[in-house]
């Protein structure tokens, strides 16, 4: 039999040595008070253990370190400071005499070097001039196959030795102030250079040398009611590389010499530039 604490009355003797089969004990420490004070343990009591509670130590939640804030201030913020302004350099008036100096130099060698290198049969045509007559072109032709297919006698030899760069031939109207009505050929020739153009304008101008036919002479379309060019009003000039050769003829009477047809000539032959430069 056991005391009220579990523990046998007679432990000694024969019967205290021998191990008894005995169950653990199972005690329920839920009435058990956190702060009753134990017992200290006494001789009876060693050999039963001893059970204390100690409370489990929490560990403090982990907290993250502090960032320090950076420091504020009420103080505005300096303003920047002011661009620097460009120290611009007066230019003085021999600065500016040795500008216009080397313009003028530039400008001439530029000059130089174009009249050097520009090409021979770049010529300024003269100015167009007010004419006295007001001229009607009727036909106008190129002459692609060369100037001595279309000449005679020793003007086409001329043209054998020495072929023309460019011909052109046209036939104008006009009317005279007293009604008269007059058939102008106008015949423009563009040799090399000046030398053979000299040349040609003397030998036109010589007779019996033969000539340039016209287009009525080479009876074109639309020739056949027009008179005939028989050189009763000839006239030729040269213009630098050109030469132009220029005849008229009256509509309606016999074309003997008469000053008003040669005027008419004349006056015909300042269509030569602006004829030979006429888009094609």
């Amino acid at each position: 039999m056991s005391d009220r604490q579990g523990v046998p009355e007679d432990v000694t003797g024969a019967d205290g040595n021998t191990q008894r089969d005995t169950a653990p004990l199972r005690r329920d420490n839920a009435y058990i008070r956190q702060d009753r004070q134990v017992a200290a343990p006494t001789p009876e009591h060693a050999t039963r253990p001893v059970i204390t509670h100690s409370p489990t130590p929490q560990q403090a939640p982990h907290q993250a370190p502090q960032q320090p804030y950076p420091g504020t201030s009420r103080q505005p913020a300096p303003p920047p400071p002011p661009p620097r302004q460009q120290q611009t350099r007066r230019v003085t008036p021999m600065g500016w005499a040795l500008r216009g100096l080397v313009l003028l130099l530039i400008a001439v060698v530029s000059g130089l070097i174009w009249s050097a290198i520009k090409p021979d049969d770049e010529v300024a045509a003269p100015p167009p001039l007010k004419l006295r007559y007001d001229f009607t072109l009727v036909r106008k032709e190129e002459a692609f196959q060369g100037c001595k297919g279309v000449s005679t006698d020793s003007i086409q030899n001329f043209f054998s030795k020495q072929e023309c760069d460019h011909l052109t031939r046209a036939l104008y109207t006009t009317t005279l102030p007293d009604g008269r009505r007059v058939l102008t050929s106008v015949i423009t020739v563009l040799m090399p250079t000046p030398q053979f153009a000299t040349q040609l304008n003397e030998l036109t101008t010589k007779d019996g040398t033969g000539n340039i036919r016209d287009l009525v002479d080479d009876e074109r379309d639309g020739t056949s009611d027009m008179p005939d060019l028989d050189d009763a009003a000839y006239a030729s000039g040269r213009q630098d590389r050109l030469v132009v050769i220029g005849d008229s003829a009256f509509y309606s009477k016999s074309s003997k010499k008469d000053p008003a047809l040669s005027d008419v000539t004349n006056e015909a032959l300042k269509l030569g530039w602006p004829q030979d430069q006429a888009p094609k």
